[in-house]
């Protein structure tokens, strides 16, 4: 089977294995990560300071060319210093990932 045939908690469980084991690899931490991934989505896409979660306004810790290559990253299953950015957006909103 392709990589892109994969669903998407297949493509988390691969990158879960690739970050050798930062990413814990239970149902619960994915949905979270969907969250994650959704925030950084919306980063992606502005270029504004700020980003809204949850009624809450945080300042951003990534800028938006980083967090499109940690969606490619994702996309690919690869993991690496900029995918593990992701953890600075969790932290922030208070997600364990």
């Amino acid at each position: 089977m392709e990589m892109k045939d994969y669903s998407d908690y297949a493509k988390y469980l691969v990158l879960s294995d690739n970050s050798r084991t930062v990413l814990r690899t239970d149902y619960v931490y994915y949905q979270n990560f969907k969250v994650i991934k959704e925030i950084i989505n919306s980063m992606a896409h502005s270029d504004k300071n700020t980003y809204l979660y949850e009624g809450n306004i945080y300042t951003r810790k990534i800028t938006s060319t980083d967090a499109k290559n940690i969606l490619t990253n994702i996309d690919l299953c690869k993991w690496n210093s900029t995918t593990n950015k992701m953890f600075l957006v969790a932290s922030q909103v208070g997600l364990r990932i």
